[in-house]
């Protein structure tokens, strides 16, 4: 089976701020007490990697480490920096000394499965994912299994990938990635019937948040619309997929699909 996509989508979790982002809060002044301060510079430093300011984000978690150098958040969040400038080395060496100071810190462990799924290292990124699953309070558990699903679909266990799906949907019924990649899932099994449930389970998340397709949605739509002759329906996803999303690589494998029919016609 030859899949269109696998792309892993992480999303970093980092403290939510209030304002802009300031050193002049009390948690950082001389006196503070040492615990909240490393803890202050390590959300400022996430922030501002949020933000790609990776200068900032690097000058306030080496402050946090200079107070304490095995705090397990600060070394892992130096290993996010050093990820995104190209010195894996030693962004691995921070991920697992992290995960050593704190195997419980499911938060790192995500961010290290992200780095080894970057590398191309499917398998070992399955392992941390899984091991990050079993935190059942952890805030991003539903992304977790769309993580474990991206990476069993690099590794061809589809059946593995639709069930981390399914996790992924009893946890968090809108996740419209989740919708979207067990579609595209069942779609390529030919599994149109239950494709369909899935993906009018997306269409409605759509109207409900107001959102516009994306080229993916749309080009699961038509196939689906393809598969069960519904030409008026296809028609009009195929105008908006030619509207919205010329250049897109759907609409390229659009026409690639529809110049093969008539090739074989």
């Amino acid at each position: 089976m030859k899949l269109a996509q696998a792309t892993l989508l992480i999303i970093v979790f980092v403290f939510t701020l209030n304002g802009c982002v300031t050193t002049s809060n009390s948690s950082l002044s001389k006196k503070a007490d040492p615990v909240a301060a490393v803890e202050r510079y390590v959300q400022l430093g996430l922030e501002y990697i949020k933000r790609d300011d990776l200068f900032r984000a690097r000058k306030h978690i080496l402050r946090a480490l200079e107070i304490n150098e095995d705090n397990a958040p600060a070394n892992a969040a130096l290993g996010l920096i050093s990820h995104q400038d190209g010195e894996f080395k030693e962004a691995e060496t921070l991920f697992l000394k992290a995960l050593s100071l704190d195997e419980t810190f499911t938060r790192g462990r995500t961010y290290y499965g992200a780095f080894l799924f970057s590398q191309q290292r499917f398998q070992e990124s399955l392992a941390q994912f899984e091991l990050a699953s079993k935190d059942p309070g952890y805030i991003g558990r539903a992304q977790i299994f769309t993580n474990i699903a991206l990476c069993n679909i690099k590794l061809e266990n589809y059946d593995d990938a639709l069930t981390a799906y399914d996790k992924t949907l009893r946890l968090d019924r809108s996740n419209g990635r989740a919708l979207s990649g067990i579609t595209e899932l069942l779609i390529q099994q030919k599994n149109y019937q239950r494709g369909q449930q899935y993906y009018n389970r997306l269409v409605r998340l759509i109207r409900q948040q107001g959102l516009q397709h994306s080229a993916q949605s749309l080009w699961l739509g038509i196939r689906i619309a393809d598969y069960f002759q519904s030409e008026e329906q296809k028609a009009s996803l195929v105008m908006l997929l030619e509207n919205l999303y010329p250049d897109s690589n759907e609409y390229a494998q659009y026409l690639k699909r529809e110049q093969a029919r008539n090739t074989d016609a």
